[in-house]
């Protein structure tokens, strides 16, 4: 069934029409239109740094380094999040690996007498830029669909799942932290506009 070319007419108690046809179906799951990797953390009043919103940083699409932090939200750990495996994977074990690797990065500011971990936008852009060049290497990016955020209209078109496989991406992730969780900016004081802002959504953070 090619619904580009005879979309759908009418559903019914027996199946689905299109302009061309009907099809029998015994069950029909309805899975369109929800808001992939993104869409719940957009719907969430996140603010970072001097109040900026997650919503209007992620505005030219969502991004994130290593897909657990971005830049200007220090404290903000994102669990399979935009540039990680993410639903590429098994999603059980790489929100156990992320939460893992969350809980020693907490552990090691601690240790270290720092109190804030911030991905830095450097890190944060280059991290993207291999997330982008994995996924054109392969035909993930060749159909209009919500890996791409296609199925929101007006999302920007960003392919944001990390296809390099969970191997490689636990590797950096362990690369990270044994160099003193590099692509970060640590730091030893809490603003107080940051721990205002960080408050309000302290369900997610430390």
């Amino acid at each position: 069934m090619d619904i580009r070319s005879a979309p759908l007419a009418s559903a019914s108690a027996g199946g689905l029409s299109t302009t061309d046809a009907f099809y029998e179906l015994d069950a029909l799951v309805f899975a369109t239109g929800f808001d992939a990797i993104s869409g719940a953390l957009r719907q969430i009043d996140l603010r970072g740094v001097g109040g900026a919103t997650l919503a209007s940083a992620w505005a030219a699409g969502p991004r994130a380094y290593l897909g657990v932090a971005t830049p200007g939200f220090p404290n903000l750990f994102i669990v399979t999040g935009p540039g990680s495996p993410s639903v590429l994977s098994n999603m059980a074990l790489s929100i156990e690996q992320h939460v893992e690797w969350i809980k020693d990065c907490i552990g090691y500011l601690t240790a270290h007498g720092y109190v804030t971990a911030e991905a830095t936008a450097d890190a944060e852009a280059a991290w993207m830029e291999h997330v982008t060049e994995v996924a054109y290497s392969t035909l993930f990016p060749q159909a209009d669909s919500w890996y791409l955020g296609a199925n929101i209209p007006g999302k920007p078109r960003v392919f944001t799942t990390y296809v390099g496989g969970v191997g490689p991406y636990g590797d950096k992730c362990d690369h990270v932290a044994a160099a003193g969780y590099e692509g970060f900016a640590l730091g030893r004081f809490l603003s107080l506009n940051v721990r205002k802002y960080q408050l309000n959504a302290a369900w997610l953070q430390w």
